[in-house]
């Protein structure tokens, strides 16, 4: 049998959608995972620094030893009786008091 050339095209043009398809599922898949992984993170350095705190309240030192950067994806405001964590990632604003 003979195929017509009209025919190559129709599945040409069937699997060029199928794999367009494709490959924007992967690429949501993807934006979504890197989305997640940026919320844990951000959520982990939260509690860290909640137990961090506890910690040093109840080694009696003062919250000015916390370093900021070791909690990265977070934006911290050390001030001698609060520390305010802002994160843009989340939408968190909190003050843990002294």
């Amino acid at each position: 049998m003979r195929r017509r050339g009209g025919f190559i095209l129709v599945e040409l043009l069937v699997v060029l959608t199928i794999s367009a398809i494709a490959f924007s599922l992967f690429w949501q898949a993807s934006k979504n995972r890197m989305h997640m992984l940026t919320r844990l993170e951000g959520n982990y350095a939260l509690s860290r620094l909640e137990a961090d705190i506890a910690i040093l309240r109840a080694a009696g030192r003062a919250l000015d030893d916390i370093e900021p950067s070791h909690y990265s994806p977070l934006d911290l405001k050390i001030r001698p009786e609060e520390i305010q964590v802002i994160s843009k990632t989340f939408k968190t604003e909190k003050i843990l008091k002294k």
